[in-house]
């Protein structure tokens, strides 16, 4: 196998491309045993190689990146953070998991300012640090990626909500996510709500048994689904195959057969 292997890195800087594709492809059915190989040559002198090198770390990255969203939408203890800094490394995928993580923790180290207690004083910690929702016709990819909205301070409601409910759960006491009219608001124990469509408005009248209740599975179904859509309406080839692959690893897929060429497997004609 070590010399399949080699034969097969020596070919990466083949002047024939589809040779390269070939044996790129083939290196990938091994990845678990070509990530000694890739490190040895990753700084190689040869700018093809060191250049096809990068690319299977990059492509073996997404993989795995892949494999751990599908694994933490099936998980029955799902962790809603882990799942949005997922959601956000599809679409920022040279940002790194411990770079989001920290962003979160100090979020929450800003929040001992407060120490809320319910969901009255969520709805003050989340005005005062100035959460707004993202305007219909002004949402894009960074609406539903955890970066940029711990940074800017502006995102998708149902985002947002995660984000107050998740913080929540850290001080101590639960708040759920639903759906009312089309808007996303967060809920208590007792029923009161809170809206951050409305400058995080209190809410008492709320009848639950009318209410939409979002599991965190389906949060982060729709904020990848949404990065699907903004990847599709850009044109964007490679966000289209790495979300499209991330969200078919979900229902145990690996090809994106459904979508249209080039996205998918091009048709041949009757």
């Amino acid at each position: 196998m070590q010399n399949k292997l080699k034969s097969l890195i020596s070919l990466l800087d083949d002047s024939n491309i589809e040779v390269v594709h070939e044996a790129m492809s083939e290196l990938l059915k091994h990845e678990d045993e070509i990530n000694e190989y890739l490190a040895h040559h990753q700084e190689s002198t040869n700018p093809e190689l060191r250049k096809r090198v990068h690319q299977l770390q990059a492509i073996m990255i997404m993989r795995k990146r892949r494999a751990s969203f599908a694994k933490i939408l099936k998980s029955k203890d799902l962790n809603l953070i882990d799942g949005l800094i997922a959601v956000h490394l599809q679409w920022y995928d040279n940002d790194s998991e411990r770079f989001l993580n920290e962003l979160w923790e100090r979020f929450f180290e800003a929040s001992k300012r407060f120490t809320p207690k319910n969901i009255d004083e969520i709805a003050y910690l989340m005005r005062k640090c100035g959460f707004e929702i993202a305007a219909t016709d002004e949402l894009q990819a960074d609406s539903f990626c955890l970066g940029p909205i711990l940074d800017d301070l502006v995102g998708a409601d149902f985002i947002l909500c995660a984000l107050a409910a998740q913080l929540a759960k850290r001080w101590g006491f639960e708040l759920e996510i639903i759906r009312v009219m089309n808007n996303f608001l967060l809920i208590d124990k007792n029923g009161k709500a809170l809206s951050p469509a409305n400058s995080w408005q209190l809410i008492t009248d709320i009848d639950s048994k009318k209410c939409e209740f979002w599991s965190n599975k389906q949060i982060l179904e729709l904020a990848s689904t949404m990065l699907f859509t903004f990847a599709v309406s850009s044109n964007s080839f490679r966000y289209v195959h790495t979300i499209g692959h991330s969200l078919a690893k979900v229902l145990d897929e690996e090809k994106l057969d459904f979508l249209p060429y080039p996205y998918g497997a091009k048709k041949e004609k009757k």
